[in-house]
């Protein structure tokens, strides 16, 4: 089976490296020849390449984003369209058995593939209906009837997220299916890492672009209460993006008085070593659709303490992690009680070793989202 898959971006976040364990399932594993699209040239190429797909660059527009207001976002859908018989060409050469888009903010595959009478499958990684950095000039539940429409078959990487789409487009049930990304397993030991001693609260970790959806903000100011009560922690913030976004994290820093406490950095190509060196991870997003920082985080053996929002309690239900209500205020008092009990960090971090093993020896969802590929094209 030749499968083209579309990407909506050229970077290496999370949907990105989601999509390469596919690619590489697809191919070395199932042994079907796969090709993927990406908007422009970046590091997403040669990462699909090593995996053993075909990669063309057909530029295109999205029709949502965080820059999508009214007027920028009516031109970029409208670019968006325009892009249509771009990717309408190569699918009549190219001649895929099946087209698989890899973001709901990207539609031109979608609308091309219905055009040229092949299959598509939708796979939908954002909080459709939540997350206020996905503006567009299309309302949102228009968004969501379109995808149910256009597709033969959804998939939702989370419950929260099939939720959503539920609620703006109940016909959408009978094709959708709930898979969650893949992760690849840790082959370390996940209790031998840079952790020493007793455990503590002591270090934390954030991972991801600087937005208020991520809740970096949050974890500053909490981290500010922390220092005044007497239990001062340290803060690493990495993947914040720009120089702008890191002068502003560090104003705030300063303006809390914990600006010596916390460090950042625009990008990391090791987030594991991160988790290994943290006593937890916090996960502080509000509309998080999946969390595969919060998946790492426990596979590397590092305790969670998240906000009780999106996918996160599904993650974290489980165990290996603290679910506080997603305010300030919460997050401090989990903060200090944790940080004034080494018994229950202990427990937490014993618990979290425990979802590390089960998560590292389970089988590879990306097996399941190939199979349901040649499901619905044998």
């Amino acid at each position: 089976m030749h499968i083209l898959f579309v990407s909506h971006s050229s970077d290496l976040m999370g949907a990105e490296r989601s999509l390469i364990t596919l690619v590489r399932e697809a191919v070395e594993v199932r042994g079907h020849r796969v090709t993927v699209t990406i908007p422009a040239e970046g590091p997403l190429r040669a990462e699909l390449v090593r995996a053993g797909a075909e990669v063309v660059v057909l530029p295109t527009r999205l029709w949502m984003g965080r820059r999508h207001t009214a007027l920028v976002g009516l031109v970029r859908s409208g670019q968006a369209a325009v892009s249509v018989p771009r990717y309408l060409r190569h699918l009549r050469r190219a001649r895929p058995d099946l087209v698989v888009t890899n973001s709901a903010v990207v539609p031109a595959g979608a609308i091309a593939a219905r055009l040229a009478g092949i299959r598509h499958v939708w796979t939908i990684r954002e909080s459709l209906l939540t997350n206020p950095s996905l503006r567009s000039a299309v309302p949102r539940r228009t968004i969501a009837r379109t995808i149910a429409g256009l597709a033969d078959g959804v998939v939702a990487i989370s419950q929260y997220v099939a939720g959503q789409l539920l609620t703006a487009a109940p016909a959408v049930r009978e094709k959708l299916r709930v898979i969650p990304p893949s992760v690849a397993p840790r082959t370390a030991d996940p209790t031998a890492n840079g952790r020493r001693g007793a455990p503590t609260l002591e270090r934390l970790v954030l991972l991801g672009r600087y937005t208020p959806e991520k809740g970096q903000a949050d974890a500053i100011e909490a981290l500010g209460r922390c220092a005044r009560a007497g239990r001062p922690l340290t803060l690493k913030l990495a993947g914040v993006g720009d120089l702008a976004a890191q002068r502003a994290l560090r104003a705030l820093a300063e303006e809390h008085g914990v600006g010596h406490l916390v460090e950042m950095s625009e990008w990391t190509d090791d987030p594991h070593a991160l988790y290994a060196e943290a006593d937890a991870t916090l996960m502080l997003s509000r509309n998080e659709a999946y969390g595969r920082v919060t998946v790492e985080s426990l596979m590397a053996g590092t305790p969670v303490i998240g906000f009780r929002a999106g996918a996160t309690t599904e993650i974290l239900a489980d165990g290996g992690g603290v679910l506080v209500e997603p305010d300030v205020e919460a997050l401090t008092r989990a903060l200090l009680t944790l940080a004034e009990d080494d018994e229950s960090v202990d427990r937490l971090t014993s618990a979290a070793r425990r979802r590390a093993r089960e998560l590292n020896s389970a089988p590879s969802s990306a097996c399941r989202f190939v199979a349901y590929l040649e499901e619905l094209c044998p």
